[in-house]
């Protein structure tokens, strides 16, 4: 039983530091699809900027035409019959 004992206390670090090593790859690994996951992100929100910018422009531009239709139909009710058509 001591010699048991013996064999285990002497294979224990050896065990340890296998797990240890394990742990490390593990970390090492974590860290890589970290780094991976924030540059997919920040690929995202590059495409999202640009979607919208886009957007933006073309409610402005939406509200612009809205404004000048609003315009001729309020010129047209006035009775400027030029703006009803």
């Amino acid at each position: 039983m001591k010699l048991l004992a013996l064999a285990f206390l002497l294979a224990a670090p050896a065990l340890a530091q296998a797990e240890d090593e394990a742990h490390r790859l593990d970390r090492q690994r974590t860290e890589q699809l970290n780094r991976q996951a924030a540059r997919t992100v920040a690929a995202r929100d590059d495409r999202n900027d640009d979607a919208q910018r886009a957007y933006r422009a073309a409610r402005a531009d939406y509200e612009r035409r809205m404004a000048a239709w609003r315009r001729r139909v309020a010129a047209c009710n006035a009775g400027d019959w030029s703006a009803c058509q």
